[in-house]
């Protein structure tokens, strides 16, 4: 009888305890909603953060932009938050990644990004050539012989080869994807919508 009375307070306490993790994730589930993965990247200096992998060729990654920027506005100040163009093999994905970083190291990243994105996929312009890039960001105050030495430069190739490393370890299947704290990969079609990716977002940055 005593044997038998452990055994059934045993059993009460695991479903407690899996009734409680159940609870504290908010109903999302690992392997479902997000997925853990399989290598941890490093994000020292920082103890949370938060990154966007995205394709200026892809419409989804355009149509987050706007909750994307609501949650940008709302999200605590100790969260650190990046941006980083997946790089596949692929000319397209390669150049698009250098239109990015092109744009981060000349200081216009903030003014360039939502300008380029609304251009090519809100706007449909065909701005997918180094000319008409220049061209483009000539009202940014940046000269176009300045904006293709830079473009063609060795500090963009450092940096699209380091976005193409983490692309490998991330191992995104699609995109628009989110990377939290550098060990959980989420999406809008594993979260379900939008606004239950954001939701997860803030529950996983914070275990």
């Amino acid at each position: 009888m005593h044997f038998f009375k452990i055994i059934g307070l045993l059993v009460s306490f695991f479903l407690i305890t899996a009734s409680g993790q159940a609870s504290n994730d908010f109903g999302f589930i690992e392997g479902v909603h997000y997925k853990k993965l399989t290598e941890k990247i490093n994000i020292t200096p920082y103890k949370k953060q938060v990154t966007e992998i995205f394709y200026y060729g892809c419409p989804h990654c355009y149509h987050l932009e706007l909750s994307l920027n609501e949650w940008l506005k709302n999200k605590h100040k100790d969260i650190n938050f990046v941006r980083m163009p997946a790089v596949l093999n692929n000319q397209n994905w390669i150049f698009m990644a250098r239109v990015y970083y092109t744009a981060v190291i000349l200081g216009i990243e903030k003014q360039f990004h939502p300008a380029y994105f609304k251009a090519v996929q809100g706007d449909k312009k065909a701005i997918f050539d180094l000319d008409s890039l220049a061209k483009f960001v000539e009202p940014m105050g940046i000269a176009k012989e300045k904006y293709k030495q830079i473009f063609k430069s060795f500090k963009v190739d450092q940096l699209v080869q380091q976005a193409k490393v983490k692309t490998d370890i991330y191992g995104a299947s699609g995109v628009p994807a989110v990377i939290i704290n550098g060990k959980y990969l989420t999406s809008v079609g594993m979260a379900t919508s939008r606004k239950k990716l954001w939701e997860l977002v803030n529950h996983l940055v914070n275990r």
